[in-house]
């Protein structure tokens, strides 16, 4: 992979797994546990074509130097999973956009129309129709 910088080629140095399972002594089958439990990221590609960079290098070597140091991968984890997830995610009423015509919208909570979808589309018809009565006129 090349990555512009500064108008210099960097190369950036990739990995299959197999490569990186010998880099760092984990096995193939504990790399894609880490991936699965979040600990990390999952390579770019898809299936057999999948590759790894320096980053997933570090990270593994990361793990590795906190096991040593007697941490248990529980903590590793928690270590590793974004302030964010700390806190509950707000509430947030969703809405969902209906265009009845150019220029005319009709908005409608989320779980209002998952309650009233037959109401809803039966408004949306008559207001569409109500419309084209209105510009033939």
């Amino acid at each position: 992979m090349t990555v512009k910088c500064y108008n210099y080629d960097v190369k950036e140095k990739t990995y299959t797994i197999e490569e990186l399972a010998e880099l760092t002594g984990y096995s193939r089958r504990t790399i894609r546990y880490y991936i699965q439990q979040g600990l990390l990221k999952p390579p770019a590609g898809r299936g057999r074509g999948g590759f790894y960079f320096d980053s997933h290098l570090h990270k593994l070597n990361e793990i590795r130097a906190q096991q040593e140091k007697g941490i248990k991968l529980a903590a590793i984890q928690e270590l590793a999973r974004p302030v964010q997830e700390s806190f509950p995610a707000p509430d947030r009423d969703v809405w969902v956009k209906y265009t009845v015509a150019p220029g005319i919208e009709f908005h409608i909570q989320r779980k209002v129309e998952e309650q009233e979808g037959r109401r809803i589309t039966e408004v949306i018809r008559v207001l569409k129709s109500l419309l084209k009565g209105e510009h033939n006129e």
